[in-house]
């Protein structure tokens, strides 16, 4: 039984605690973060969950704040088989419950617009990780599809992300098996695809031709090609609530992720960025490792420039090889209009002031 380490206690990270708590994969759990009594009440809950279905991992609360020095030593201290981090300034959900004058201007702006708030923590955590000496594999969370590869055009980064691309394959399954009559779980699905197609997918209106971004798909049922279906199905209705409880889809993504990465049975899966490439690609996960998982006759090159081209629904032109973004026009005059700002683009090392100009900006 392995330790799993949890940095940043925000609405994902308590969900991907709760259902890991539940699942008996790890022996020990420690949550991390700067608030302890959220923290306590938090494991706590998580406990009681558990116990309750008859799992008993030894869970608590460590104090951590990735932007001090004593970081390193703790994370040091822990010494986690695996960790994940999921720290963001402005989580997406919080975007739907700004009250202020700016409101409004702060919902126009594209996704990829607050790529600030989620890679200036994310750059901390960075740091600290790489300052305690771990080589344990560690996921990143927040935008993964874009932050964790400029984590890795930058310096070193998570091994993948979790949740987006995976989360779309369950509909490509029902589909198939409604046509079929198989058992969903006998589809075999390979995917890559960015961020932004999940919002194509699970929509109440259909898309029209060419709407959504690119992506590749490839479906088979005992070895018989059903891409034909896969393809009608991706894009049809399928409404799904946006809101908090949208977290227990990545939860569960996290829930195969976390022990294939322990050490515990390899998976195939989807994940964002593997090893720092943007978007989502089929991967094997086993003992901390993850690699590429696309059929035979995909060329990894088509694959990246795929979902690379994906960038603009996002909001982003393109990711430079030094980790800077560039935003797409419609990005920049949404910032302009929130913050009075001008941003073309945003290199690593401006994440944090951008971060705390939007964060000001949307309370305002």
């Amino acid at each position: 039984m392995s330790r799993l380490l949890l940095i940043s206690l925000g609405q994902l990270n308590g969900h991907i605690l709760e259902a890991v708590a539940r699942s008996g994969a790890f022996a020990e759990i420690l949550v991390a973060g700067r608030d302890p009594a959220r923290g306590l009440r938090k494991t706590n809950q998580a406990r009681i969950g558990a116990a309750i279905e008859g799992h008993y991992p030894a869970i608590r609360f460590v104090e951590l704040d990735v932007n001090k020095a004593s970081a390193a030593r703790i994370l040091r201290e822990i010494a986690p088989d695996v960790a994940l981090a999921a720290p963001s300034m402005l989580p997406w959900w919080r975007l739907d419950r700004l009250k202020g004058s700016r409101a409004r201007a702060a919902r126009a702006v594209p996704f990829a617009g607050w790529i600030a708030c989620h890679l200036a923590p994310m750059l901390a955590v960075r740091g600290a990780w790489a300052d305690s000496g771990l080589e344990v594999p560690w996921v990143g969370a927040s935008y993964p599809d874009v932050v964790n590869a400029v984590l890795h055009r930058s310096g070193p980064g998570p091994v993948c992300g979790v949740g987006n691309v995976d989360e779309v394959i369950p509909k490509i399954r029902f589909a198939v098996a409604g046509e079929t009559g198989c058992d969903p779980s006998a589809v075999s699905v390979r995917l890559v695809a960015q961020h932004a197609l999940e919002y194509f997918v699970y929509r109440e209106a259909e898309t029209p031709p060419g709407e959504a971004p690119p992506f590749m798909l490839r479906a088979e049922l005992d070895g018989r090609d059903v891409s034909d279906v896969a393809m009608r199905a991706i894009l049809d209705p399928f409404p799904i609530p946006y809101e908090l409880d949208f977290n227990l889809l990545t939860a569960s993504c996290a829930l195969k992720l976390l022990p294939a990465l322990a050490g515990h049975a390899p998976v195939h899966m989807h994940v964002p960025a593997p090893n720092g490439l943007p978007g989502g690609y089929p991967v094997r996960v086993e003992a901390g490792r993850v690699s590429l998982d696309l059929p035979a006759d995909w060329a990894l090159e088509d694959a990246v420039a795929g979902n690379v081209a994906s960038l603009p629904w996002d909001g982003l032109r393109s990711i430079e090889p030094d980790g800077t973004v560039v935003f797409t026009q419609a990005t920049s005059r949404a910032l302009f209009a929130l913050a009075g700002t001008h941003y073309d683009s945003l290199a690593p090392d401006g994440a944090a002031a951008m971060a705390r100009e939007l964060v000001a900006a949307a309370a305002g």
